[in-house]
């Protein structure tokens, strides 16, 4: 299903009553009302995607789930004709980690709702299997036991299942590390289950006979994540953050790999007819061929992208499938390789949830999924990057964007869709959250957050005329650095003491902080609210800091320069997201049902409502360019002209 485009204003402004800010408000808009967000105008999708989160493949078909669309679509593309033949949309979720094929039937693995459903190709029919974990919960990987059994494991419970798909009924095997959340992959090979769990992490392996796990992790590899996994008839191959391993099926005679300088983990492996390994590594994407002294170079047909799927046709064809929506064939002895687009195959696009908005010169840009879409009127433009554009930032005619997972740090033109990249962030760090530029000192400045399992964040200041990354690792102690904004030289930072995730904090309250960008220099920290663990974004607007809550939702809170004085916010929000400020005020679009808000100065006002929830990350504002009274923001996944005062 497309989100259809709304098209027409109708005008109907909804009542309120006292209460909370999303809902209820004590004070409104102009006309004591706020506008219903559900009747602006649309300018269309803000950014469409063919991105894909896993693949298997069957009888001459690949079969993919798509990401971020909703509902998900389970699309099947014929390998010879490289045409999509069909598409069906799956019931729950907006995506599914988890697939593989057994007794000739495509089994797919949902998330945020964990369910699993059978998809039959001979007759179309789709039969729910069951749903494996509760609210929130992802179905992260599925395999197929050369017995046909299918095995699974899924997220929070950090649990490993069995499917039997004679009667498609789910088993819980167990939960083989106490109080990790993360079953992240599985793997199955004679009369065992393998399974990368994470927080803590560990490699497990499950007996089918004595029906214990045990313990597999190699001592020279404690504390790095474990998967993917393949196997041979007596070993099994399993990617880590550093390595790859290879061991006897009881895990035993364990040889490990180191991966080349650069490479942060493994995203995919498969075995050749002769038993060799091949895999793809992050974050260059490239192909290697496994040998016990060392990875070989094959390919690089899809640069820098996450891999989703491996599997060999033949003897010599290796089939990839990656995040951004692109199949590639490579054959392994030549290293010749060509590349397939799904929206090419006939993929439908569809409206994708943005990770980021900004107002460049003249044109609108909007970050997705490998993907920054550029609005130009009524024609759109996509230039291709190689991650999630999760930061947009406009400075001197040309983009500037911080991608997850890889962290690089790159400059767009949108005019020849040359892309520049000025190298990773590292240091732990995968998300950065939010970028802002200071033309005085000529930085760019990045907030970020590690990984799962890690708390500390990092400032990472891009000198535009340099190039120069200067990386300000646990600037904000043992806590991400989820915000940063700029006034008169000074970034103004906020902290989560939650980090990653998947880790006991170690502090109870989240920091805000001013950096002196010219000086490079930490000017002071304080922790405002007591108890609070996550301020989503703090900006200043005379004299005045805001701050939005994220782990107490719709919290938010003013902070007097001057003064050193807290106010909390008098209102309660619908929920978070980022804070826009310009001559006017403060203003804030919030997720959890969509709402626009001006939070100062003076009283609370909601002024739209009935935005819905289109955001992959948090909602953002930009101007609008022509007009001192109104921002671009979401409606759903559409883009539309949000009224200001």
């Amino acid at each position: 299903m497309i989100i259809s485009r709304r098209t027409a204003l109708a005008g109907a402004l909804a009542g309120t009553a006292a209460g909370t800010l999303g809902a209820r408000p004590t004070t409104a808009h102009a006309e004591d009302s706020p506008i219903d967000g559900s009747t602006l105008p649309s300018a269309g999708p803000a950014v469409v995607t063919a991105a894909v989160v896993a693949m298997a493949v069957h009888d001459g078909h690949a079969y993919v789930i798509s990401r971020g669309i909703v509902p998900p679509r389970l699309t099947e593309i014929d390998l010879t004709t490289r045409l999509v033949t069909r598409t069906v949309e799956l019931p729950t979720g907006e995506g599914g980690w988890g697939i593989t094929v057994a007794g000739g039937k495509v089994y797919a693995g949902l998330y945020p709702v964990a369910d699993v459903y059978c998809f039959d190709p001979a007759d179309g029919s789709m039969t729910k299997v069951g749903t494996l974990a509760g609210a929130g919960g992802f179905v992260w990987d599925m395999t197929t036991a050369p017995d046909g059994q299918v095995f699974a494991v899924s997220y929070p419970n950090g649990a490993v299942w069995q499917i039997d798909p004679t009667t498609n009924t789910p088993t819980q095997l167990g939960a083989p590390v106490a109080g990790a959340q993360y079953g992240r992959y599985v793997g199955a090979a004679g009369n065992h289950v393998y399974a990368g769990i994470y927080t803590p992490s560990q490699l497990v392996g499950y007996d089918r006979s004595t029906k214990v796990f045990r313990d597999l992790t190699p001592e020279m590899s404690r504390g790095q994540n474990f998967g993917p996994f393949a196997a041979t008839d007596d070993r099994i191959f399993v990617g880590s953050s550093q390595a790859v391993l290879s061991m006897a099926l009881d895990g035993t005679d364990v040889r490990s790999t180191p991966l080349p300088q650069g490479e942060t983990g493994v995203d995919a492996i498969t075995v050749a007819a002769d038993g060799t390994a091949y895999l793809t590594t992050r974050t260059s994407g490239a192909v290697w061929k496994w040998a016990p002294e060392g990875l070989v170079a094959v390919a690089t047909p899809a640069p820098q992208d996450e891999h989703r799927k491996l599997e060999f046709l033949d003897a010599t064809t290796l089939l990839g499938a990656t995040g951004s929506g692109v199949l590639w064939w490579l054959d392994v002895t030549t290293g010749a390789f060509e590349l397939l687009d799904l929206i090419d195959a006939g993929f439908t696009p569809a409206p994708d949830k943005p990770q980021s908005i900004v107002l460049g010169d003249p044109h609108l840009y909007v970050g997705g999924h490998w993907v920054i879409t550029e609005h130009a009127g009524d024609t759109t433009r996509r230039l291709r990057v190689a991650g999630e554009a999760k930061t947009l930032t406009w400075v001197r005619g040309e983009l500037y964007s911080a991608l997850y997972p890889s962290t690089e740090v790159v400059r767009v033109n949108p005019r020849t869709k040359e892309v520049h990249s000025f190298g990773t962030i590292d240091h732990q760090q995968i998300r950065p959250w939010q970028a802002a530029y200071d033309e005085k000192s000529k930085l760019l400045a990045i907030a970020s957050a590690p990984g799962t399992g890690k708390l500390t964040g990092a400032l990472t200041l891009l000198d535009v005329r340099t190039g120069e990354l200067d990386v300000h690792y646990g600037i904000l102690p043992d806590q991400s650095v989820m915000t940063v904004s700029i006034v008169d030289g000074i970034a103004y930072l906020g902290g989560d003491v939650v980090g990653g995730g998947g880790i006991t904090p170690t502090r109870t309250s989240a920091a805000i902080a001013a950096f002196d960008l010219c000086r490079r220099e930490l000017l002071w920290t304080v922790e405002p609210l007591a108890g609070e663990r996550s301020i989503q974004s703090v900006a200043v607007h005379d004299g005045i800091l805001y701050g939005v809550l994220k782990r107490t939702s719709g919290g938010w809170f003013r902070y007097d320069l001057r003064t050193k004085t807290v106010v909390r916010g008098e209102n309660k929000l619908s929920g978070y997201g980022q804070l826009h400020t310009d001559r006017t005020g403060v203003y804030c679009e919030t997720n959890f049902g969509g709402n626009l808000c001006q939070l100062g100065p003076g009283p609370a006002k909601l002024l739209v409502n009935n935005l819905g929830d289109g955001w992959y990350t948090v909602p953002q504002l930009t101007p609008v360019r022509g007009t001192r009274h109104s921002v671009w923001g979401l409606a759903d996944r559409d883009l539309v002209q949000l009224p200001l005062p």
